[in-house]
């Protein structure tokens, strides 16, 4: 009796569900006016597709007696695939290009990833997807509905200066022209027209967007590679140029080992130079990424009109695996700047930020330092306060020692005297500090002469040494003067005050940090 009742709820609720999708059909397929008939299909409009004698693809739209469309509705013009497709020719208010298709064919017969180049730039790098783009929108081709049979007003429509005319090649030898107007109110649609008939369609903008590029939209943006080993990121030598330069700017990796610098400076002075601003330079010279390509193959008189005949800034950077050379000029108002690799024919725009070295000074480059020495590297430190000479002695023990778990810990303990007098580690390090980050106030030079108010000598174990001097040359500042070399000023107070910490350290006493 129970498995009864349970068959009659069952079939219950299954004729519930056939009601229900029964009422559902009804109601997708009833006339949407409301008039009694069956349910109606749109077909789209009535029309018809073919190719002239000339092999032009052509199309016409069916109209009744009066001359009227009956159902004014969607369309399709062309209907290929990319692959078939064996040149685009694209003109618009950018220019005039060829893009040359190929698809290739493996062993099997199969079809291999399309080809794109640009006719007569055939040796030049694309952007990805761009050419793709131009092959998919012009090898298939619908409409959403048809504006005008006859082309009345087309001006309103934007075909008194079209924004895009496309003639499209096929491998069947027939051919196709698409002529675009403007773009509805607020981005609508797009107006077109189709081969050499006066009727306007309608149709997404997205699906004539991509006639609008210009031959310089289909290049690369790479302007140049990363390094693809790391041994191979680091340039041996960087030289910065250009007329922004009074003379130009050559650093090299710092081979020293007693001064903590990535780059030594050996042109136009010897100097170690700036931990920032020389990362930063290298930092921007592979790798490099346009936000547009401004021209190609250019004129002798468009690279004078840009600033490239003789460039604002240049760059020779030398790496074990290649030689990058690369121009530019000088930024606009925007930061925008106009650069190419020395003796190429592509002009790339990018912003000056992501090319320090194109607005880099001299003094810039240069260390904020007078030198900056690892004091486990010295075996002397000799300082003159203009009055006497100190003497600090350094030496310097390690020692290893191993945990409960057997890991080894190594430990350098370093020793500073003065004569016989061993100084206050914590005390010496806090001058050693304050004679060391002494930072220039600008990076200009002039001679010098005579006794220097305050000079330090190093001396390393390694037998090098290095100078740094300081002069009154009756300027407001203090001449630096490194290994007999000026290289700018620095202000006068903190000088003044390791001139009078000099000799207290000797004596062991505090001193302050500043």
């Amino acid at each position: 009796m129970k498995n009864k009742k349970n068959k009659i709820i069952l079939l219950i609720v299954a004729a519930a569900v056939v009601v229900l999708v029964g009422v559902l059909l009804l109601l997708i397929f009833l006339p949407k006016d409301g008039a009694s008939g069956t349910a109606t299909y749109d077909e789209g409009v009535k029309m018809s597709v073919n190719v002239d004698e000339n092999g032009v693809h052509q199309a016409q739209i069916i109209t009744n007696e009066k001359g009227e469309i009956d159902n004014n509705s969607y369309g399709t013009l062309l209907e290929y695939y990319p692959a078939n497709i064996n040149k685009i020719h694209v003109e618009n208010s950018k220019g005039t290009f060829d893009v040359l298709s190929e698809t290739p064919t493996n062993e099997n017969g199969e079809t291999e990833a399309t080809i794109y180049t640009i006719k007569g730039y055939e040796d030049f790098d694309l952007q990805a997807g761009i050419a793709d783009e131009i092959a998919n929108a012009a090898a298939a081709l619908d409409f959403t509905k048809v504006i005008s049979l006859d082309g009345k007003n087309s001006s309103d429509y934007g075909f008194d200066k079209p924004t895009a005319t496309i003639t499209v090649y096929f491998d069947d030898d027939t051919s196709a022209v698409i002529i675009v107007g403007d773009n509805a109110p607020q981005d609508a649609g797009a107006y077109i027209k189709f081969g050499n008939s006066d009727t306007v369609y309608f149709v997404t903008v997205d699906s004539v967007s991509a006639f609008s590029y210009g031959l310089t939209d289909m290049f690369s943006l790479a302007i140049n590679d990363s390094a693809t080993d790391t041994n191979n990121s680091q340039a041996k030598s960087i030289t910065l140029g250009g007329t922004h330069l009074d003379k130009e700017i050559v650093i090299e990796p710092n081979t020293n080992s007693d001064i903590s610098a990535s780059y030594a400076m050996s042109a136009p002075v010897e100097a170690y130079a700036s931990e920032a601003a020389s990362s930063n330079v290298e930092g921007d010279i592979r790798g490099l990424y346009a936000t547009s390509v401004q021209m190609v193959n250019p004129s002798d008189a468009q690279l004078k009109e840009l600033g490239l005949d003789n460039p604002y800034a240049t760059v020779k950077a030398v790496y074990p695996d290649t030689t990058i050379e690369l121009i530019a000029a000088k930024p606009d108002s925007e930061g925008t700047v106009s650069m190419m690799i020395k003796g190429g024919n592509v002009v790339y725009q990018i912003g000056k930020d992501s090319v320090t070295w194109v607005e880099v000074t001299f003094d810039e480059m240069l260390s904020e330092y007078m030198l900056s020495p690892s004091m486990v590297s010295l075996s002397k430190m000799t300082v003159n306060d203009g009055k006497k000479n100190y003497e600090f002695v350094f030496s310097s023990t390690t020692s290893t020692e191993k945990d409960e778990e057997d890991s080894e810990t190594t430990s350098t303990t370093t020793t500073v005297k003065y004569g016989d007098k061993e100084i206050d580690l914590g005390n010496f390090s806090t001058y050693f500090q304050n004679v060391t980050l002494i930072t220039r106030a600008d990076g200009d030079t002039e001679s010098f002469s005579g006794n220097p108010v305050l000079s330090v000598k190093y001396d390393f174990t390694s037998g090098d040494s290095e100078t740094v001097s300081f002069y009154n040359t009756g300027n407001e500042r203090y001449l630096a003067v490194v290994n007999g070399q000026a290289i700018g000023h620095v202000y006068k107070a903190g000088i003044n005050k390791l001139v009078n910490q000099t000799s207290q350290i000797a004596g062991n006493e505090q001193v302050d940090a500043f």
